[in-house]
């Protein structure tokens, strides 16, 4: 699986937090392991691969450190808007974001400029017509400090 993929699937989690107010790490790291065991099926059956220890030690990382540091990391976004709420930002482009600020700042092995390229490509694939741009635009303020 590539980085790539594993990103998708951390989006999946990452994706939930809004819907789910209840998670805590306990339940997220509960809802992990089952999704895990989800694509190590599905991917075991679809196209005769699963995810690899590596794998899935990434999608986890990426998934439970988000969420660790999601207060920190949703400033970080709503400093940047300019007349926008937090809470008016799609979900899926608030995950996307959510995913790469993390990245870009507490991951000393991805750099700023993947993290943000990665976001804006999953954005043209998740999200509206608008999203890349407005991923691109958010992510480089917080990269310009």
């Amino acid at each position: 699986m590539s980085r790539h993929t594993a990103r998708i699937h951390a989006l999946n989690l990452i994706f939930q937090f809004p819907f789910h107010p209840e998670w805590n790490k306990d339940l997220l790291r509960d809802a992990a392991v089952q999704y895990l065991v989800d694509i190590q099926d599905l991917e075991g059956q679809v196209r005769g691969i699963a995810p690899s220890d590596e794998d899935r030690t990434f999608i986890e990382n990426d998934t439970f450190g988000t969420f660790a540091k999601l207060s920190e990391i949703d400033t970080l976004i709503e400093a940047r808007l300019k007349d926008w709420q937090l809470n008016r930002i799609a979900k899926i482009d608030l995950a996307l974001l959510r995913l790469a600020v993390y990245e870009m700042q507490y991951v000393s092995g991805i750099s700023t400029a993947t993290a943000i390229n990665e976001a804006v490509e999953l954005a043209k694939v998740y999200g509206t017509d608008d999203s890349p741009a407005f991923i691109n635009g958010l992510l480089g303020q917080v990269a310009n400090g």
